[in-house]
């Protein structure tokens, strides 16, 4: 049978695009579901009434702690369709299927803005916008041509994960970089997420590439032989976030590139592990909601409501609590002591400051020179 924690972390792959759609749906037999969203049609995958509004996002958010404060509202949750992956949406999206609201990440809002699909967002009509973490109102992509295109709800880190008795010389946070995972003591002890914009990405952060989302030339090959270099060392790339976990547990791995919830869940289970601030910084991901062109007009106020919901605080306790992971609205941090977010890697006493000293994911400029490139690195060519 399996565990809810191994069903949480499945859901949680799916939430931040960690899954291709065929480890979406091989991921969902192994966790014992079955694939009943794929045939997906313009209905929703939620039969609620005729004037609830369609919600198109991961696997996930439908769960109804995530938007309390629209269910206080109707009376019941909107419409959710579920998607595999960013891709397979846009492939629905282009052949006509046609949500009110969507929840992708801000690496593609400029895509999607280009296609045509998003409509400009009236910030003076969201209660808790003023809550919104400052930072995360100025999230790169999310304003189009100063043209407001999608509100920041949740965010993470992408950083490195570390037995802090296994790797002492670590621990203080003075010395935390991301040069662990290059640190030719612990070969055969590490491992690296098993995706362009966390495996390439770090390793160009590490490089100290102006801008890792478009490198120069000469930054690109920094970076391949910093790739290559680190390949012998690693264990393995992956994408199983149970794998490199439970390898932590064990002492099979010293340190792991991961993201907020590896520390948490270990920390629960009594392992001594830090998630570092590498001096380098962080990778920061940012997603959100978009209110999209094909809303109904006499659904909008819906609309605003539900994106209203996902920002307000009880559901940022939710988020945080239940993932560990950063939510935007700052209210979300007072309902937790100072070790709470501690333990989920997140700072008690400057939350913008730490946000901001990330390296914000961003449209990846040199896509398909960095695809194959790294994947000539990790076949050893």
């Amino acid at each position: 049978m399996e565990s809810k924690r191994d069903i949480e972390r499945f859901v949680d792959a799916m939430k931040f695009g960690r899954l291709s759609r065929r480890d979406f749906k091989k991921g969902l037999a192994s966790v014992g579901l079955a694939m009943t969203v794929a045939p997906l049609s313009s209905r929703a995958v939620r039969a609620a009434g005729e004037g609830d509004i369609l919600c198109f996002t991961w696997s996930g958010y439908e769960v109804p702690e995530m938007h309390q404060e629209y269910i206080d509202k109707y009376g019941e949750s909107p419409n959710f369709a579920m998607w595999g992956d960013e891709e397979e949406a846009e492939a629905k999206m282009r052949a006509g299927f046609a949500p009110d609201v969507a929840m992708p990440c801000s690496y593609k809002v400029q895509k999607w803005t280009d296609m045509g699909l998003l409509k400009t967002i009236d910030t003076s009509r969201l209660s808790h916008w003023n809550d919104v973490i400052p930072v995360l109102q100025g999230v790169p992509d999310m304003e189009i041509d100063g043209e407001r295109k999608m509100v920041c709800a949740w965010w993470g880190l992408t950083s490195v994960t570390f037995r802090t008795d296994l790797a002492p010389e670590y621990v203080d946070p003075e010395t935390h970089t991301w040069g662990i995972l290059w640190d030719p003591k612990y070969t055969g002890r590490l491992s690296m997420i098993d995706s362009l914009i966390d495996g390439v990405m770090v390793a160009a952060i590490y490089s100290g590439a102006k801008d890792p989302f478009n490198m120069t030339p000469e930054e690109v090959e920094v970076t391949k032989k910093l790739m290559q270099e680190q390949r012998p060392l690693l264990r393995y790339y992956t994408n199983d976030t149970t794998s490199w976990e439970q390898a932590l547990a064990s002492g099979e791995l010293i340190a792991a590139a991961s993201w907020n919830s590896t520390p948490l869940n270990l920390s629960n289970e009594g392992i001594p592990v830090a998630f570092m601030n590498p001096k380098e910084g962080p990778m920061t991901w940012t997603c959100g909601i978009t209110l999209m062109n094909s809303v109904d007009p006499a659904k909008e106020e819906r609309a605003y409501d539900l994106i209203n919901a996902f920002l307000s605080p009880d559901t940022g306790q939710y988020w945080i609590e239940s993932f560990g992971m950063g939510h935007s609205n700052m209210k979300s941090y007072e309902r937790f002591s100072a070790e709470e977010l501690a333990n989920r890697g997140l700072p008690p006493d400057d939350i913008e400051g730490y946000i901001a000293g990330g390296i914000f994911q961003a449209t990846i400029q040199n896509e398909p020179e960095l695809q194959a490139m790294y994947e000539e690195v990790k076949a050893g060519i």
